[in-house]
């Protein structure tokens, strides 16, 4: 008797299966709100090389290797960039909240329309990079109990007791 097998490759998407499919659209929708997220204006190697070269010394401080490749003169920041800005967005409005960093630190690109902007934007990268509070911030474990509490707010849930949690798991088996 023949066995059949069934090799799923790393990354691959079942096709076809609701699964599927609701990842897809959830990966659009994530595409499309960077893609209106992302600046236009007038941007030149003057306002990209600095705001580049400064991303790529924070991104090994979030587990990533710093070697985002140049941009060239835009009307539009990439997608893909605008992500990491993002990210870099959240963070400092998290290390802002817990009083890690000043308040001037705040990164918005909802003003950005030029070089200056991307210039100062750079600024505070290169800043944040070097200051040791913000480092700290960065490394310290989140807590499940803060990553549980972020869920509930968002979602509106209440925490489930111990004996509700195992009844709705045993009623998955």
């Amino acid at each position: 008797m023949a066995k059949e097998m069934l090799v799923i490759g790393v990354g691959s998407r079942p096709e076809g299966e609701p699964m599927g499919e609701e990842l897809e659209m959830a990966e659009e929708a994530d595409a499309d709100m960077f893609e209106a997220m992302a600046p236009e204006g007038d941007f030149t190697s003057r306002g990209l090389d600095p705001l580049v070269r400064a991303t790529n010394r924070m991104l090994p401080l979030f587990d990533q290797t710093g070697d985002y490749p140049m941009v060239e003169d835009t009307k539009k920041l990439p997608t893909d960039f605008v992500r990491i800005l993002a990210m870099f967005q959240q963070a400092v409005e998290e290390a802002i909240d817990e009083d890690v960093v000043n308040e001037e630190m705040r990164i918005t690109l909802d003003d950005v329309r030029d070089d200056t902007a991307l210039m100062t934007i750079a600024g505070k990268l290169d800043m944040l990079s070097k200051d040791r509070e913000f480092k700290r911030f960065l490394e310290a474990p989140v807590e499940e109990e803060d990553m549980a509490e972020e869920v509930r707010e968002e979602t509106g849930a209440t925490p489930m007791s111990t004996e509700e949690e195992d009844d709705f798991l045993m009623g998955r088996m």
